[in-house]
């Protein structure tokens, strides 16, 4: 028989960190949550955004720094990282982004970490998802945070890499090749939203309203409050107006990400998967609190789970060292 400790002994826990762009300062709260409850992680795997925080929880920084991260970013801070250079190849070079990486990263290099960690970019040449997991730190983030059109694509040998969320973008079959026994995985990509209002805006309404009124009469209606309440009434048999162009294309991502991502959780599930109720879109960085607290509510409903996981993880192999 093994000693008794053996039985207790945690099993290996890895956190597996999805793409989502200014969502991601949802991981920031789930963080905070593990660290107070005492959940230790042993592996750290990341796409895109995630692959950013993955990075700052690898090389030890506390979800409190994080969090301040996070909250300051300003407009200045914003337009530095996205500094234009109007290139066939994308929006920004992606140098300024790189140095405001090295500043909160340093000079680590992937295999000198306390844990083992892996972020996911995409080979923009054949689609392959690329794991990035020995290297300048630094250099991974940038590869895998490389959002087409935005940034240009990352030079990695003789690969041209872009961000990661097109092909991974929630790498859970890479945080168990490196040793997670238990992955807690966090998904953080937009589901598909309502395109429009079922009903025309109440500004809308009361511009048409007051535009027929004075058109028709040279006088405002005889009963001020009946002309109101026609206004303010909702007209449930509206025909509802048609999406503009960048709620098409927004819809149209949203619907590719989550059915792949739907087939990657069936092909690889995660022992615990966190699905924070973000109401922060991809690019609203100036909405970290918001993001942050909602990881924070998802990660506390998550608890019961994550404890009842390792504890029967930690009674198997207690079983099987008999």
């Amino acid at each position: 028989m093994t000693p008794a400790n053996s039985q207790s002994k945690l099993p290996k826990v890895g956190l597996a960190l999805g793409s989502g762009g200014a969502r991601g300062a949802a991981h920031t709260g789930v963080l905070k949550v593990l660290e107070a409850e005492g959940i230790p992680l042993s592996v750290v795997t990341g796409s895109s955004i995630g692959a950013l925080v993955g990075a700052a929880m690898a090389i030890g920084l506390p979800a409190d720094k994080m969090e301040k991260e996070w909250l300051s970013i300003g407009t200045r801070r914003l337009l530095r990282g996205f500094l234009p250079s109007l290139h066939a190849a994308g929006f920004s070079s992606g140098n300024e982004l790189k140095r405001m990486l090295a500043e909160l990263l340093g000079d680590h290099t992937i295999e000198e970490l306390s844990m083992p960690y892996g972020a996911i970019a995409c080979d923009i040449d054949t689609g392959e998802a690329v794991t990035l997991c020995e290297g300048p730190l630094v250099d991974a983030v940038r590869a895998s945070t490389a959002i087409p059109g935005i940034f240009y694509p990352m030079r990695y040998g003789k690969r041209l890499l872009v961000d990661g969320g097109l092909v991974d973008p929630v790498p859970i079959a890479l945080c168990r090749e490196l040793g997670a026994e238990v992955v807690i995985a966090v998904d953080i990509t937009p589901r598909p939203i309502h395109t429009t209002p079922r009903g025309r805006k109440l500004w809308d309404r009361l511009g048409d309203s007051m535009k027929e009124t004075l058109a028709h009469s040279t006088v405002m209606p005889a009963s001020l409050a009946e002309w109101l309440e026609n206004i303010f009434r909702e007209r449930p048999n509206e025909e509802r107006p048609l999406p503009g162009l960048y709620s098409i294309m927004n819809q149209t991502v949203s619907i590719l990400l989550q059915e792949m991502l739907r087939q990657k959780l069936i092909l690889c599930p995660p022992d615990v998967l966190i699905r924070p109720d973000i109401d922060v879109s991809f690019m609203a960085y100036q909405h970290a609190r918001d993001g942050i607290d909602a990881g924070v509510q998802a990660a506390e409903a998550a608890m019961p789970e994550i404890r009842a996981c390792l504890a029967k993880s930690s009674t198997q192999q207690g079983t099987s060292g008999l």
